[in-house]
């Protein structure tokens, strides 16, 4: 999605006039008054003083981009990442997807079985390396030791249970290796839209008394996978962090133990403070669509029915990219109708009412169904 500027919906900066009708007509004034003359339409000084103000133009706006990278509301690029290193808040880079691997022996042994740190485990697509070395103690069968893809970004997400179960480097006596957990973290670099968001709330750090804001802050500062965090506070110095990460992903519980962790250093956590990190309550719904075309569109079938697949996937990715954020059918209904659809069928249409969500609940959607019913008369 392109990105709209300024941000943070305040007005439009400009630090000089670029209005070509208005450079034009002053640098022709200028000259009129200095000369004492009036210029006709094709005078040669008259058409050289237009290809200055084209110049003057062109320098102007450049002035002005220039300016406004200054200002965080404009500023992309390095010029952001300068402006980051004013809050001491550097740009995240890549993370990488992690999981828990359970290895299996092919018998029991009277030695302490140790499987390095670093040890491969692929399914001929991604690899993961396990961060730290394993014992599997005398008599033991399996151990688990949590593994981080070693390739950065979303390319090592969304893995299931089992699905990573080749032994790159076989072992004596190690039978099996295979993931327990769903792999998830994986995120590639921050963009300029999210580290600039970010940045707008570096000062909340600055607090020392554990506020929302600041635990907002510092939680989405672990992975550039978090794309938004909901935090309340029980009871008197309990806090708890629900984090929400790309496209509406529950986090793994590899994900929330490397927030914690995070978050319990001792120059983010007040003493007082009791902290703990949760998936987000979880309201399933489903979406079920049903709808006609207008007869006037029938040469624009092909293209209306990929534009309405297309409006149901943005609502669904919309409705679980924020955690409290209500079920809104409306919003359904107006994405199938721009998309060029005539009719929905209001019966059978899911989600059919307004569904009010708790401030740590996500909503997720379980099941899309999009039938094409054919043309409608107008």
């Amino acid at each position: 999605m392109t990105e709209v500027f300024p941000r943070f919906g305040l007005p439009p900066v400009n630090f000089l006039e670029t209005d070509p009708v208005k450079i034009e007509s002053e640098i022709i004034t200028d000259y009129e008054n200095s000369a004492g003359r009036t210029l006709a339409a094709g005078d040669p000084i008259r058409l050289f003083l237009l290809n200055l103000a084209a110049r003057e133009i062109q320098l102007r706006n450049l002035v002005n981009i220039a300016a406004q990278q200054n200002l965080l509301s404009y500023a992309q690029g390095t010029f952001l990442d300068h402006l980051g290193e004013y809050l001491s808040t550097k740009r995240l880079t890549e993370s990488y997807a992690k999981t828990t691997i359970r290895f299996t022996l092919a018998e029991a042994l009277a030695n302490v079985y140790h499987i390095p740190a670093g040890f491969e485990v692929t399914n001929g697509i991604v690899t993961f390396a396990t961060d730290e070395e394993l014992e599997i103690p005398i008599g033991g069968l399996t151990g688990e030791v949590t593994a981080t893809c070693t390739t950065s970004g979303t390319v090592g997400n969304d893995y299931f249970v089992g699905q990573i179960t080749t032994i790159v480097t076989p072992m004596t006596f190690l039978a099996k290796a295979e993931n327990i957990t769903m792999t998830a973290g994986g995120a590639d670099a921050e963009n300029d839209a999210e580290y600039a968001e970010r940045i707008h709330q570096a000062p909340n750090r600055f607090s020392t008394a554990g506020t929302k804001k600041g635990y907002e802050f510092f939680a989405s500062s672990v992975s550039s996978a978090i794309i938004d965090v909901s935090v309340d506070s029980p009871s008197p110095g309990e806090v708890n962090i629900y984090p929400l990460l790309s496209d509406g992903e529950l986090p793994s519980q590899e994900v929330l133990e490397q927030i914690e962790s995070y978050l319990s250093s001792e120059d983010i956590r007040p003493m007082t403070d009791f902290v703990q990190v949760m998936r987000p309550a979880v309201h399933e719904y489903e979406i079920t669509v049903h709808y006609w075309i207008s007869d006037e569109d029938k040469t624009r079938t092909l293209s209306i029915q990929t534009a309405v697949e297309a409006a149901v996937e943005d609502y669904r990715l919309w409705q679980q990219s924020k955690i409290g954020r209500d079920i809104a059918p409306a919003r359904l209904i107006a994405n199938v109708i721009n998309a060029g659809a005539a009719r929905i069928e209001a019966s059978t249409m899911t989600p059919s009412a307004f569904v009010e969500l708790g401030p740590n609940t996500v909503a997720q959607c379980k099941k899309v169904t999009v039938v094409y019913e054919g043309y409608k008369s107008e």
